[in-house]
């Protein structure tokens, strides 16, 4: 990895170890009732903090996770503290392509309208070679072709609903991550070998890459889709204390490396920001394509990334990955 990304990452995180205290919280959230919303990853970490504080709202919520079981307790457990809550659930793994149509059915039969789409599940550094169902790097997988997929199947509704509501209010969320800043270099896309079958690179350019594709996913949804009324805005949660390095040991010693240089925030923290991106009023669809930083503030990505969401890598990674997805759609 060249040493002016590590520059990069550190002045990002350095730049977020005492971000601002967050401005737009539970109490400035409007009301919800009537909203419906759909959280991807939220049986844990900041998803679960996300859906918590929309039920808190009366926002009708949809949680996407891979176990039944899990989301069953989770859903059992949920209403205890919001018993009159509407929460349901769709098993889906965006690590298996073959399971999304199926999976997201469930919400296309019962809703008419979806409010905001919350593309939060992701992993991160996973043992060396591991790969998707289909063949696929595991986090380019998971965290991007997975979610490319699952939004083609929610596009309809989303626009429609856009179509319905005040101007701005529907959104999508794509999650990135600071980690884009370690992508590699020229774009954040490793073109010669996307998968890195062949390129040997460290796994924080891996994951970078991931979370740049996010980046770019959130300006080419809007660019596609230029009458939807959807805002498509990607984020960074903030360094936060989640489960989203537990696969391996070097994850959680590059996780202790960073409380060296910035202190690592609740989850709930995090859900600050991805709210933010959600429901703030200063948002509007002339925003899509930008980049949302801890707590709810405007930041930037890497500069090459930015020129290559308007230049031709925007172009191209959308088309690769569409052509991905072909067979399961």
């Amino acid at each position: 990895m060249e040493l002016s990304n590590w520059w990069h990452f550190l002045g990002a995180t350095v730049g977020h170890s005492r971000p601002s205290t967050p401005k737009f919280i539970d109490k400035d959230y409007p009301d919800l009732t009537g909203k419906v919303f759909l959280v991807s990853g939220g049986t844990s970490g900041v998803g679960f903090e996300v859906v918590k504080k929309l039920l808190g709202k009366n926002a009708k919520v949809w949680i996407l996770g891979r176990s039944r079981a899990k989301l069953d307790a989770l859903i059992a457990d949920l209403k205890k503290t919001f018993p009159r809550s509407q929460l349901n659930c769709v098993v889906v793994d965006l690590s298996d392509l073959s399971t999304i149509k199926l999976g997201i059915q469930p919400l296309l039969n019962a809703e008419t309208r979806l409010h905001g789409i919350i593309h939060n599940a992701g992993v991160m550094n996973p043992p060396g070679g591991s790969k998707t169902k289909q063949g696929y790097e595991l986090q380019l997988g998971t965290n991007d072709i997975g979610p490319f997929l699952l939004q083609k199947f929610l596009d309809h509704i989303i626009i429609a609903t856009a179509k319905q509501e005040p101007a701005n209010e529907v959104r999508i969320i794509w999650v990135s991550s600071a980690g884009h800043f370690l992508s590699p270099s020229g774009g954040g896309i490793e073109w010669n070998d996307i998968n890195f079958e062949h390129t040997k690179k460290s796994w924080t350019s891996i994951y970078g890459q991931s979370k740049a594709v996010d980046i770019y996913l959130s300006y080419m949804w809007a660019k596609k889709h230029p009458d939807s009324g959807v805002l498509s805005i990607s984020c960074h949660p903030g360094l936060l204390r989640t489960e989203l390095t537990r696969y391996h040991p070097v994850g959680r010693i590059s996780s202790a490396g960073l409380k060296i240089i910035s202190p690592m925030y609740p989850a709930y923290f995090g859900a600050y920001t991805e709210l933010f991106a959600a429901l703030s009023p200063s948002l509007k669809t002339a925003n899509s394509g930008s980049y949302v930083i801890p707590w709810g503030q405007m930041g930037s990505a890497r500069q090459d990334v930015k020129l290559g969401m308007t230049g031709e890598n925007g172009e191209r990674i959308w088309d690769w990955i569409d052509k991905q997805v072909t067979d399961y759609e």
